[in-house]
């Protein structure tokens, strides 16, 4: 996707430099269309939905985007620093009013729960560092909450990280040889970790797709939080 994220920036905090922003974006969105025509471009150029933290300039910029007749429609600006409630109402104002026969996109989220919400929202697609930065990091994603595997109470721990995961590293490696190798500094630790935290995103989605061709979805979302809510 081409983005000109003038407008998610912090330097930029008042409703009229966001117009301005949201309006190169539009310059700048039309001008790639041309651009992938004239080349003979195969891949998928999607739209950006812009217009910082201010509903009528998401919609401006939603619109300016639909007129293009895109192969699909992002929503960018998100998930940048701003209060979560903020980043919630903007998400479920701006994700229904994207086209509906078109993927939508919403661009660098997130954890788990901001997952399940954008899928709520009518979310497709997303892309987040967070399964693979988190792992490195010794932050383990569960059916159950997350789990810090550099705490010591893990030192002895002879259980998988998740006793319902199906992974690679939950079927062979211990909570505590987890935590030994990672207090180590080995770098099978972020190997073992990363093909967790990425088997839990993508039975997270699996989860969802299978609920929502289910009629189920909603059963899902409250299990989903109850699960969450439990604690590892």
């Amino acid at each position: 996707p081409y983005d000109v994220d003038r407008a998610g920036q912090k330097h930029i905090t008042t409703e009229a430099e966001a117009r301005e922003s949201m309006e190169l974006s539009l310059r700048w969105a039309a001008r790639c269309k041309t651009e992938f025509a004239r080349l003979e471009n195969p891949n998928a150029l999607f739209g950006i939905v812009q217009g910082g933290m201010f509903e009528p300039l998401r919609d401006a910029s939603l619109d300016g985007l639909a007129a293009l007749d895109l192969p699909g429609y992002a929503i960018g600006g998100l998930s940048v620093g701003e209060p979560k409630d903020d980043m919630l109402r903007l998400l479920r104002h701006t994700a229904p009013r994207l086209p509906a026969h078109k993927p939508r996109y919403l661009m660098g989220v997130g954890t788990p729960e901001d997952l399940v919400d954008g899928v709520s929202a009518g979310i497709d697609l997303f892309d987040c560092v967070m399964p693979t930065r988190n792992a490195r990091n010794g932050h383990l994603f569960t059916r159950f909450g997350d789990l810090r595997i550099r705490n010591a109470r893990f030192k002895q721990d002879e259980r998988p990280i998740d006793d319902t995961c199906t992974c690679a590293t939950c079927r062979q490696f211990s909570r505590a040889y987890l935590h030994h190798l990672d207090r180590c500094g080995e770098m099978l630790f972020g190997m073992l970790a990363t093909t967790h935290n990425l088997h839990y995103y993508l039975q997270l989605m699996r989860g969802m797709r299978t609920a929502l061709d289910a009629e189920a979805f909603e059963s899902f979302v409250a299990q989903f939080h109850a699960d969450r809510a439990r604690g590892v």
